[in-house]
């Protein structure tokens, strides 16, 4: 569990490590955009203006809202005759010259230059263009030209706000997955620790009573014929119990890992009906328990599904009915036909089930309050929903403290041709 603690963490260490990333890449990304798209309204008038200059003509007359500014190699502005709209803004000429001549290096190196940054006095965000003034071949100075832009700090700021509610959405998004996930890995882990735990205590008790009866019988402590007999009796059934129990891990091991490849095809309802009422009739009888079967049930249209697997999930219902109802108990077995499928219900007057058990009648190994006397492994029910599962239906339970249990699932009719 520390270890998801800390995976957890170091999860939540690199979603910041992404924002902080993915932010420096979307700023870059957007600037480099944003340069581009004005380089192509900005460069040209720059070109013009350095020609101009180049010519000794300084009366330059220029479009939009620029800023227009001229500089020796040395340093020294270049006097404009234009009015430019930098007045507007009332920004001192040597706050423009602090802030463009430190870039006329790279204008002159790479030809032109194009970027942003703030400069004291422009409301904006100012994208800067630069052009070389070229006299004869030679570079004599640079033209910026300027534009305060209060688009690109929208655009901006606008990339902002929805990559931080996107991180922020995506964060809570994670975190809820990751603490479902955890809480499933904890789910998964305590009910593999029960399964170990209640197959070593099933395992546990009959191996405990075939040990002490057998060394008993080692030991010639016992004389008896008659009591002997007995002794051998309850090894027998003890060893019969050992067996189930493994068949039906084995079995439900096997279900689950999908190890089987059920056909499903169209069944005699008559034929599988009365198979089921001539095992349990009899066997009902003997115990003392009324089995009724309704006359729905006994007049079901053809059903879809794979015989040998159903006649199981019968017989572990009916079963697990048989165990609890005791002696003048009553175990109904009735349909409902609908429209593409039927839903068979197996009914008990037994004890029935708290509310608080129901959501885990299936799970493996469990035994409710009022069963813990039984002498079932706590699979067949795990193995009847698996086998419903695996034929792609449904099953349900319904049960209240002394009103008895309603076992019910579905089965699909067979399409008539």
């Amino acid at each position: 569990m520390k270890l998801w603690t800390v995976n957890r963490r170091s999860i939540y260490i690199a979603i910041l490590i992404c924002f902080i990333v993915g932010q420096l890449a979307g700023t870059l990304v957007i600037k480099h955009l944003f340069i581009n798209y004005k380089l192509k309204d900005m460069y040209p008038q720059a070109t013009m203006a350095a020609a101009n200059i180049a010519e000794g003509r300084t009366d330059i007359i220029h479009s939009g809202q620029f800023i227009l500014k001229a500089y020796t190699l040395s340093g020294q502005e270049i006097t404009l005759g234009s009015e430019t709209p930098q007045d507007m803004f009332h920004v001192a000429s040597q706050q423009f010259r602090e802030a463009l001549t430190g870039y006329i290096p790279q204008v002159l190196g790479e030809g032109r230059l194009a970027t942003t940054r703030d400069i004291s006095g422009l409301p904006n965000h100012s994208i800067i263009v630069g052009v070389p003034i070229m006299h004869q071949g030679q570079p004599i100075g640079a033209v910026f030209l300027m534009e305060p832009s209060s688009e690109y700090q929208a655009v901006l700021n606008g990339f902002y706000v929805v990559f931080t509610v996107m991180l922020v959405v995506c964060t809570l998004c994670i975190g809820y997955f990751l603490s479902s996930y955890l809480k499933e890995m904890r789910r998964l882990d305590k009910a593999r620790r029960d399964y170990v735990a209640n197959i070593s205590h099933e395992l546990k008790s009959p191996i405990a009573s075939i040990r002490a009866l057998t060394e008993t019988l080692a030991d010639g402590l016992i004389h008896e014929e008659e009591k002997k007999n007995n002794y051998y009796s309850i090894i027998l059934s003890e060893c019969a119990r050992l067996q189930r129990l493994i068949q039906d891990v084995l079995e439900l091991s096997r279900m689950q890992n999908k190890q089987d490849t059920w056909v499903k095809e169209p069944l005699d309802s008559g034929e599988w009906m009365e198979f089921i009422e001539s095992r349990y009739s009899f066997l009902a009888e003997e115990l003392g328990i009324a089995f009724r079967i309704s006359d729905q049930a006994r007049s079901l249209p053809p059903l879809l599904s794979n015989r040998d697997k159903l006649i199981q999930l019968v017989n572990i219902l009916i079963d697990n009915a048989m165990k609890f109802v005791g002696e003048d108990g009553l175990i109904t077995l009735d349909a409902v036909v609908r429209s593409r499928s039927v839903t068979i219900r197996i009914a008990d007057n037994g004890p029935g089930i708290i509310k608080e058990d129901l959501p885990y009648i299936f799970e493996r190994f469990y035994k409710s309050d009022y069963s813990h006397q039984g002498n079932g492994s706590g699979l067949g029910l795990s193995i009847a929903h698996e086998i419903v599962q695996e034929l792609g239906e449904d099953i349900t339970v319904q049960s209240e403290p002394g009103q008895g249990t309603i076992f019910q699932f579905t089965i699909k009719r067979a399409q008539l041709p």
